[in-house]
């Protein structure tokens, strides 16, 4: 069984980031970059309901 690496682009997708804003950064990025870029932030709903949470309580 092989496993496959996903891609720059789908890195950005899951972190929601939109197909726009992946192609403009990689027009001055290296692929590492982009993967670094990627895996450093963090998906925005996820922060809203991490924070709600918090707050709420």
């Amino acid at each position: 069984m092989r496993i496959r690496k996903i891609t720059e682009k789908e890195a950005w997708r899951l972190m929601g980031f939109s197909d726009e804003d992946f192609e403009k950064a990689s027009q001055i990025c290296c692929k590492t970059s982009l993967y670094h870029q990627a895996g450093n932030s963090i998906v925005v709903n996820v922060m809203y309901y991490l924070l709600r949470e918090l707050l709420n309580n």
